[in-house]
């Protein structure tokens, strides 16, 4: 490569994108069919996400110019990684590796599109490859603490980021992956400390500061065992943990009917069923129910992003509805009334939950509409109480409301599941 080439490439290891796009542009003004300036120029403004798809246009460009050279398909695979498109980063980076197999880059890219398709023993093989080309590669390195984790082999992945750290302790992802280790093997403590270090050296890690609040939250009991239960379940297939979810919903309906068909079941059965719905429904409101509590935190307020703000806001005021109402029934002795309102209440909690947990602003908008609609059946139920002077239209939409909410929870499930294509 000559001088203008390698300027360039320093400019974009120094993050200075808008002098590496300057520069490589006036490159292509002498050469609009320079293979590498395309290729380069397209990992360069690849870091603005608004501009993702002109990232990959460029790729497939320099790939359609220059078929032979590895940096247009490692260009064309990194674009299509950072738009969750696992299966064609993968077909793309296979195609640099046949042309440089010699590229520890290359093999982290892979690595990366394995794991986002959850193949972590094949991923861990990639990482290996990798560092037997270059031992001090930082992705690779990053990448297989990441990747055993993701196997369960949890002192393993502690002691590989423990490593990577050693060697490279300015490195911001380093830091951020050690605590994400750290933080997945149990240690919140340390795995604070971890996070902390990252956002010094980066502010704008995403992953240090999505870490530091789940770190932060851990520091509650409850929340820590849900975030136990999630880090085994993550560690699963896609097909072993719905049948794992489906089979817990399948006993408790075949433990209600043993309740209901045998009553001297009932004092052992309901307080199983009653345990389970409420680890259910903090499973699917916990993270914005603790971050509620990093509001009055010195250091934990500032990592809250604009959604998890708005869905701490909404769902702390519900919960307090929810004992509200219990307590009013209570206290006029009308239970059934102030169960009704209660269950209502905290239903509508999940919905909040799930629609300002999506990361994508269109789900997020498309899941608020849904969550909205939600909330209304039950208004419409009562109404219909009041006009016709029967309570059936109320108890019915309490029905059809809880029913909403559970298709409501599999379906985001089932989304959330999905990366965004982009």
């Amino acid at each position: 490569m000559n001088n203008r080439y390698e300027r360039s490439q320093l400019l974009l290891a120094q993050h200075r994108y808008e002098l590496a796009e300057r520069e490589l542009r006036s490159l292509l003004a002498d050469d609009p069919n320079d293979g590498i300036a395309l290729s380069l120029l397209a990992l360069c403004i690849l870091h603005d996400n608004d501009r993702m798809i002109e990232a990959s246009d460029m790729a497939q460009q320099a790939v359609g110019v220059t078929p032979d050279e590895p940096l247009a398909h490692y260009a064309l695979a990194t674009c299509f990684l950072r738009r969750n498109r696992f299966d064609d980063a993968e077909i793309a980076i296979q195609t640099s590796l046949t042309l440089d197999p010699q590229d520890a880059d290359a093999f982290a890219v892979l690595a990366r599109a394995l794991l986002g398709r959850q193949r972590y023993e094949d991923a861990l093989a990639t990482v290996e490859q990798g560092l037997a080309i270059d031992p001090e590669h930082g992705d690779c390195s990053s990448l297989r603490a990441i990747t055993l984790e993701r196997l369960g082999r949890d002192s393993e992945a502690v002691a590989a980021s423990t490593d990577r750290l050693k060697k490279d302790p300015q490195d911001p992802m380093a830091h951020a992956s050690h605590g994400y280790t750290l933080l997945q093997s149990g240690d919140y403590q340390k795995a604070q400390v971890a996070f902390r270090e990252a956002l010094r050296l980066d502010p704008e890690n995403d992953m240090a500061r999505m870490g530091l609040i789940t770190a932060l939250n851990n520091r509650s009991f409850l929340f820590r065992m849900v975030h136990k239960f999630y880090v085994a379940l993550s560690r699963l297939n896609a097909k072993a943990a719905f049948f794992l979810i489906f089979g817990a919903w399948i006993l408790v309906q075949l433990l209600s009917h043993l309740a209901g068909e045998y009553p001297i079941l009932q004092p052992i059965v309901f307080p199983i069923i009653g345990l389970y719905v409420m680890f259910v429904v903090l499973t699917w409101i916990a993270s914005p129910l603790f971050n509620t509590f990093l509001r009055f935190h010195p250091f934990g307020q500032h990592l809250l992003n604009r959604a998890q703000t708005w869905a701490s806001n909404l769902i702390a005021p519900c919960l307090m509805l929810s004992l509200f109402s219990l307590f009013i029934g209570y206290w006029f002795s009308d239970i059934g009334l102030g169960v009704l309102a209660g269950a209502y209440w905290l239903g509508m909690a999940i919905p909040i939950a799930g629609a300002f947990g999506m990361e994508d602003p269109k789900r997020r908008l498309l899941l608020g509409v849904i969550a909205v609609g939600i909330a209304l059946i039950p208004v419409v139920g009562t109404i219909l109480s009041v006009t016709s002077d029967t309570i059936a239209p109320a108890i019915s939409s309490i029905r059809y409301f809880a029913f909403a909410i559970l298709a409501f929870q599999v379906g985001t499930n089932l989304l959330a599941a999905r990366p965004v294509r982009v």
